[in-house]
C-alpha cells in the first residue's frame, strides 16, 4: 500500500507513456504536450473522457498496453458537464495500470456542476437569475454552494450557527388521544416526567398505572416501592403493586396508590427513586372507588365521579438520558401534530417545500425528508407523503421546514423556483460578482461501470490527487430509514484492482466512494468532508483496504451513514486502518450485516454521532443469529460517541463507543482505548462467541459496559484483562441481561471509580461487586487505580507499578494510531454538546 502511494506521487516513470490534461487544451490535440504549443497547433487534451478516448486510440494502435500510461492534470477547474465513465475496454494491467492524476505541484479541481453568473439584486436584500435549462426540465438541483460552503435551502426556524445539531427546530405537539404509545428507557435512578393538569374536583383520587416490565430477568419481581409520583412538588408518593407482568410488551393495569387533590391545575412528577427499569403506558387518576379498568377501551365512571387519563408520553417536562417512546399509539407515518404558532398552513399549498423530520419511532436512527400533503388547522394536523414516510412520529420529534421562497431571511439562504426558473439568494456577507456560486448537475462525477452479468470488470485505473466538489444527492440514493445509500461519487460498479488516493472530496452530495461488488481496490490518503451522506462505502465488495483518510463533518443532509461502512454479503477481507473520522451524524465506522474475516484497526474515531441515537462509534449489525464473522476490532481510539437526539427541546442521548448490535457474533476486540462515550464503553447486544480484551474504557455516561444477551441468544463470550475507569459515582459498572458462565465469562479485570467507590451492577445498580462475584464472575479481577500517565489530556497509558499488569493486561501503545502522515488540522473538540460524564440528560 506504501508503495502505491509512492508510485503515485512520483510522476511520471521514464517508461510511461504520457498524456497532459488542461483547462486550456484541446480534445482535438495529441495530448503529448503538458502546454499548448507556440502555434496552438497542439499540446494538451481539455477534458479526462478526451484523454481516456486518446488511451482508448492508444490501446487499438498498439494492440493492447505496452507500458504504463500516466494522464496528468493541469491545475484549474474543470466543469464536468456528464459523468466520466470508464467502461471494461478502459482498464490497465497488473503490469501497465493507467493512471489519472495531478501534474506535479499543481491543483486539479473536477466540479460537478455548473457556476452561476448573472446574479442581479432584487431590491430587497436577495438577488436573483434566470436559469433556462430549469425552464426545460434539464436542471434541478438540491443543494447551491457559494466560495466552497454549502448554503441553506430556505427554511423555518432558520439555522442556528451557535449550536446548529439543537438548536433551529420545531417540535411535533403531543396527540391528546389514544394508548399504544409507551416511554421507555427510564430505568435510571433519578429519571423523572412531569405532567401538567387540571383536576376537575375536589376528591380522593386512585392512580391505576398501565405498564409492563420484565424485571424478573433482573431479580426484580415487583418494582412496587421503586418509583413514586409527587404533586406540586410535595413528598413521594410510592407506586406499590407494580409486580412483572410477563415481557416488556405485557401490559397490565395496577391499582399503586391513592392522592388527594384539589380541583384546578397541578404539577405530577414520576419519577425512578431506586432504579430499574419498566415501560409507561398511561395513568388514570379516578375518584370513583369501585371504576376499575381492565383493558384500554376504559369504562366510564359512576355518575358524579371524574376520570382522568394522562398518556405517559404527554409529559411536559422530563430529564432521562436515555428515555425513548415507541408503538403506535394513535401516532401516524403519514402525520403529525404541530404547536401553535410554529407550522405555517400556507406552506402545505408550497408545491417543493419539505418536512426533515427526526423520527423517534425507529430508534431515533435517521431522519425523514417528507413532502406536505395537506394540514387541518382545526386538529392542528400535518400530513405527509413520499417514501420516506416509514417511521411513527411521536410528540416531541424536532423538524424543520425548507425549499421554502417566504422563508429567506436569512444570508446564505436560497429557493429556486421551478415554475419561473428562477434561482433566488441572500448573500452571505463578503458577497460579490467575483463569489464562485455553483448548482450541481451530477451525481456520480466518475463511474467505473463494470458489467457483472458479462463477467467484464473495469481494473488497474488509478485516481491521484484530483479534487472533487459540488455534487448532488437524490431522493432516490437509496438513504430512505436505514438505508446507508448506494452511490458514490466516484462509483466503483464491478471493478477489481482500482486505487483512489491522495483525493479531496468536499461538498458532495453523496458517499466520496462507492465500491459495489467486486474488490482489492485501495482507498488511501484522501480527505473527505462536508458530504451529504458518508463517506466510503463498501457494498458487497471484498479485499480492499481503506487507509489514511480524513474523514469528518459528513451527515449533512441523510444522517444514517458513517465514516466507513462496510455492508453486505461478500464483503469480506476488507481492510479499514489508519484512518481519522469525526465529526459526522451517525457512525465513524460501521460493518452493517458484512461478510467475515474484516479488520478495523488503527484508527481514530471521535465526536460521531451527532444528531442520532441508539448508536456506537464503531458499530456492528448483524442479523443471523449463529453466524461468527471472524472479524477483528483493535488498536482504534473511540472518544466522544454522543448518541444525541431530543424530546422536545431537552436533549437525550444513546451511545457506545463500540457497539455489538444485533447478533454479531465472533468479533475480536482487543487493545482499544474508548473514553467519554455515553451510554458506556462496549455494548454486546446478542451475539456468540465475542472476545473483549485487553481494552480500556473510561468515563461511561451511565454504566462502562452492557451485557444484553439479547434474545436469550449469547453464547461462549469472554470479557478479560480490561480496564474500566470512571469518574461519575452515580454510574454503573455493567447493565446486565441474564448473564451465566456460559453466556459470557468475566475475570481479570481492572475496575475504578475512586477511592471509596464500590462498583455497582444491573439496572438501577441493584447489586453490589460482591453479589457479582456470588455468581461466579470477576473473581479474580481487582478494584483499584488503574495510574494513567495523563487522564485529563486523554493519555491513559500506564504507570510503572499499574496493577494491570499484574493481571496480565498489556500496555497499549497509542502511537500507531490515526493517519499515517498527520494532516488534520480541524479544531475537534467535546464541548460542542457541554457532554461529561455528569450531564444531566
Amino acid at each position: 500500500m506504501l508503495a502505491l502511494g509512492v508510485f503515485l506521487m512520483s510522476g511520471i516513470a521514464r517508461s510511461d507513456q504520457a498524456f497532459y490534461v488542461s483547462t486550456q487544451g484541446n480534445d482535438a490535440w495529441s495530448g503529448q504536450l503538458a502546454a499548448p504549443n507556440a502555434g496552438k497547433t497542439d499540446g494538451p487534451l481539455a477534458t479526462i473522457v478526451g484523454a481516456r478516448n486518446a488511451v482508448r486510440r492508444m490501446k487499438v494502435k498498439q494492440g493492447g498496453l505496452q507500458e504504463p500510461v500516466t494522464v496528468q492534470l493541469r491545475g484549474g477547474v474543470y466543469y464536468v458537464p456528464e459523468t466520466i465513465t470508464f467502461a471494461p475496454e478502459d482498464s490497465g494491467t497488473k503490469e501497465c495500470p493507467i493512471s489519472y492524476t495531478a501534474y506535479p505541484g499543481e491543483k486539479p479541481e473536477l466540479v460537478g456542476g455548473k457556476r452561476i453568473t448573472g446574479l442581479k439584486p432584487a431590491g430587497n436584500g436577495t438577488m436573483w437569475v434566470y436559469l433556462p435549462e430549469v425552464q426545460k426540465g434539464k436542471w434541478h438541483f438540491r443543494q447551491l454552494f457559494v466560495n466552497g460552503e454549502r448554503q441553506v435551502r430556505a427554511r423555518c426556524p432558520n439555522v442556528d450557527p451557535s449550536d446548529p445539531y439543537q438548536k433551529g427546530f420545531f417540535y411535533a405537539d403531543c396527540d391528546p388521544t389514544g394508548f399504544g404509545v409507551v416511554v421507555g428507557n427510564i430505568h435510571n435512578v433519578g429519571d423523572w416526567m412531569e405532567y401538567d393538569i387540571d383536576v376537575p374536583a375536589d376528591g380522593e383520587y386512585t392512580v391505576w398505572v398501565f405498564y409492563g416490565h420484565k424485571m424478573l430477568d433482573y431479580k426484580v419481581a415487583d418494582m412496587g416501592g421503586h418509583t413514586a409520583l409527587t404533586v406540586d412538588g410535595g413528598d413521594p408518593i410510592p407506586l406499590m403493586n407494580l409486580p412483572d407482568t410477563g415481557g416488556w410488551g405485557e401490559f397490565k393495569w395496577s391499582n399503586s396508590a391513592s392522592v388527594k387533590l384539589t380541583q384546578g391545575k397541578h404539577v405530577l412528577r414520576w419519577q425512578n427513586l431506586k432504579g430499574g427499569g419498566l415501560g409507561l403506558e398511561a395513568f388514570v387518576l379516578c375518584d370513583d372507588p369501585g371504576w376499575k379498568p381492565v383493558s384500554t377501551d376504559l369504562p366510564q365512571a359512576a355518575a358524579g365521579k371524574r376520570l382522568l387519563v394522562i398518556q405517559a408520553e404527554n409529559f411536559a417536562r422530563f430529564n432521562g438520558r436515555q428515555l425513548s417512546t415507541s408503538g403506535t399509539g394513535h401516532g401516524s407515518k403519514t402525520e403529525f401534530n404541530y404547536a401553535p404558532g410554529t407550522f405555517k398552513p400556507s406552506w402545505a399549498t408550497r408545491p417543493d417545500a419539505e418536512v426533515h423530520i427526526f423520527q423517534s419511532g425507529d430508534c431515533r436512527a435517521f431522519k425523514e425528508i417528507i413532502a406536505i400533503a395537506g394540514v387541518d388547522e382545526k386538529t392542528r394536523k400535518v400530513k405527509l407523503k413520499g417514501k420516506e414516510c416509514l417511521s411513527f412520529l411521536r410528540a416531541g420529534d424536532r423538524y424543520f421546514v425548507d425549499n421554502l421562497f417566504d422563508e429567506m431571511d436569512s444570508p446564505g439562504e436560497w429557493y429556486l423556483d421551478t415554475n419561473t426558473s428562477v434561482l433566488h439568494y441572500r448573500p452571505v456577507e463578503g458577497f460579490s460578482e467575483k463569489s464562485e456560486v455553483v448548482a450541481p448537475i451530477l451525481g456520480r462525477l466518475i463511474h467505473f461501470a463494470g458489467d457483472a452479468s458479462k463477467s467484464q470488470s473495469v481494473s488497474h485505473i488509478r485516481l491521484s490527487g484530483l479534487t472533487l466538489r459540488n455534487t448532488d444527492y437524490s431522493p432516490d440514493d437509496g438513504c430512505a430509514g436505514y438505508g446507508m445509500g448506494h452511490e458514490g461519487v466516484v462509483h466503483l460498479a464491478n471493478a477489481n484492482h482500482c486505487a483512489i488516493t491522495n483525493c479531496t472530496f468536499s461538498n458532495v452530495g453523496r458517499h466520496a466512494v462507492c465500491a459495489h461488488g467486486g474488490g482489492d481496490h485501495s482507498i488511501t490518503g484522501n480527505d473527505i468532508s462536508n458530504s451529504a451522506q458518508g463517506g466510503v462505502m463498501l457494498l458487497s465488495s471484498a479485499r480492499n483496504t481503506v487507509s489514511d483518510n480524513h474523514i469528518h463533518h459528513c451527515g449533512a443532509i441523510y444522517k444514517h451513514h458513517g465514516g466507513v461502512v462496510i455492508q453486505g454479503e461478500g464483503a469480506d477481507d476488507n481492510i479499514v486502518a489508519h484512518n481519522d473520522v469525526h465529526d459526522v451524524s451517525r457512525y465513524g465506522i460501521s460493518i452493517k450485516n458484512g461478510g467475515l474475516r474484516n479488520v478495523i484497526e488503527y484508527n481514530r474515531v471521535r465526536n460521531t454521532n451527532l444528531e442520532t441515537y441508539d448508536t456506537g462509534g464503531i458499530e456492528v449489525t448483524q442479523h443471523d443469529k449463529e453466524l461468527r464473522s471472524g472479524s477483528t476490532i483493535r488498536y482504534n481510539i473511540v472518544g466522544d460517541s454522543v448518541g444525541y437526539s431530543s424530546q422536545g427541546e431537552k436533549p437525550v442521548f444513546l451511545s457506545w463507543g463500540i457497539y455489538l448490535d444485533s447478533f454479531a457474533g465472533g468479533y475480536d476486540v482487543n487493545h482499544n482505548v474508548v473514553y467519554r462515550n455515553n451510554n458506556g464503553g462496549i455494548m454486546l447486544q446478542g451475539g456468540k462467541d465475542n472476545k473483549v480484551t485487553n481494552n480500556i474504557f473510561v468515563d461511561g455516561a451511565v454504566g462502562q459496559g452492557h451485557i444484553s444477551n439479547f434474545s436469550q441468544n449469547s453464547t461462549g463470550q469472554l470479557m478479560e484483562r480490561n480496564i474500566f475507569a470512571w469518574s461519575n459515582a452515580a454510574a454503573i459498572l455493567f447493565a446486565t441481561g441474564t448473564p451465566t458462565q456460559a453466556v459470557i465469562r468475566v475475570d481479570n479485570n481492572v475496575y475504578w471509580c475512586g477511592e471509596g467507590v464500590a462498583p455497582r451492577v444491573g439496572w438501577g445498580a441493584k447489586d453490589t461487586f460482591a453479589d457479582w462475584q456470588t455468581l461466579g464472575f470477576d473473581t479474580h479481577s481487582v478494584v483499584a487505580d488503574p495510574l494513567f500517565v495523563d487522564a485529563e489530556n486523554d493519555d491513559y497509558s500506564l504507570k510503572h507499578g499499574s496493577p494491570a499488569f499484574q493481571l496480565g493486561i498489556e500496555p497499549i501503545d497509542t502511537s500507531n494510531i490515526g493517519l499515517l502522515r498527520q494532516r488534520c488540522e480541524c479544531r475537534v473538540t467535546r464541548e460542542r454538546f457541554r457532554f461529561s460524564p455528569t450531564s444531566e440528560g
